[in-house]
């Protein structure tokens, strides 16, 4: 199994991507995109995505771009993130994209984007930890 493939699977068992309607976008060695569109149940009170949805759709993101460099007898979980926000996310949906930066044994560093469409605004930023577990 590729590599991209098991990142297509993993992705599919998630409950929380189906309720945010969230597709998998593209998958290469290192890097994850993640498309959401807006609905009225992922908002916040001003009417605007919810920050949990950014951070939620950014942790995925750099997980699975993780998973890319992960062997197939391991797979992901999140360590630690930062995240910031830098605007309001007023828009018509999300695009998340996560990026290796450094692959490690145990441990892989990987950087989050959230943007607005056609990544012409960047909205949120994440750097994120991630480790490999044994499956069990």
């Amino acid at each position: 199994m590729t590599d991209f493939t098991r990142v297509h699977q993993e992705f599919a068992k998630q409950g929380l991507m189906r309720l945010f309607n969230a597709q998998l976008v593209s998958v290469a060695p290192g890097e994850v995109v993640i498309e959401c569109p807006f609905a009225e149940a992922l908002t916040q009170h001003h009417g605007y995505f919810h920050a949990g949805v950014l951070t939620t759709l950014a942790d995925n993101a750099c997980g699975f771009a993780a998973l890319t460099h992960l062997p197939s007898q391991q797979t992901v979980l999140s360590v630690e993130f930062k995240i910031n926000f830098l605007r309001p996310a007023n828009v018509p949906r999300l695009i998340a994209v996560g990026q290796v930066l450094k692959a490690g044994k145990t441990l892989t560093v990987c950087e989050g984007y959230v943007y607005a469409p056609e990544r012409q605004t960047l909205l949120a930023k994440m750097t994120a930890t991630m480790v490999g577990v044994a499956l069990a």
